[in-house]
């Protein structure tokens, strides 16, 4: 009896100790690793959607402007499209969110954040499991599009009528900025629940 006793409570120990991760699937079709970081569940892997939820097709860039890269990058797009293309349940993160995510009231070491195989030159943990991969910016060729060396992350707050709040890491920096941006320019999403 003590055996079968220790065994049910040694499997319900393991079952509560295992990370929650699990997966989303947005309204194309694509998968994302999604993972729970205090109550919040963060998608671990930029947004790909071409349509927002109600099938429209929406205004996106591509990595470098290559198709190919997508799939390891995720698209780009500009403030209006990120404020409806989440998928149906999820929302773009504020800044709250992304302050406490960043744990921007301690040391936030971009390292821990950076997806240690795409930061060339870098020595990077990713300990965090957020795997953040430089796709650069989109925009319509007036300014360089930075693919491989950063990754700027939309924010919903506002910083005044019309500058947008975004989410800095850049290669060689291991500290992350916020900075207000123009919204016609295109950056990464990741969508919370």
């Amino acid at each position: 009896m003590n055996k079968l006793f220790y065994r049910i409570f040694l499997f319900c120990m393991i079952i509560s100790c295992k990370s929650e991760t699990t997966k989303l699937i947005d309204i194309d079709g694509n998968q994302y690793s999604i993972m729970k970081y205090g109550e919040t569940f963060w998608m671990t892997e930029n947004l790909k959607a071409r349509r927002d939820i109600n099938g429209n097709n929406v205004k996106y860039f591509f990595p470098d402007n290559d198709s190919s890269n997508v799939q390891l990058y995720g698209l780009l797009y500009d403030f209006e499209t990120a404020c409806m293309v989440c998928p149906q349940g999820w929302r773009l993160p504020n800044n709250k969110d992304w302050e406490k995510l960043f744990n921007f009231s301690k040391d936030n070491v971009a390292g821990n954040y950076k997806d240690k195989q795409f930061w060339k030159g870098e020595i990077n943990s990713n300990n965090s499991g957020f795997s953040i991969r430089p796709s650069g910016i989109g925009n319509n060729e007036e300014h360089p599009n930075n693919f491989r060396e950063n990754t700027l992350f939309w924010s919903d707050s506002k910083e005044e009528e019309h500058f947008i709040w975004t989410y800095i890491l850049e290669k060689s920096n291991n500290k992350i900025r916020k900075a207000s941006q123009h919204p016609t320019y295109a950056f990464s999403i990741r969508c919370i629940k």
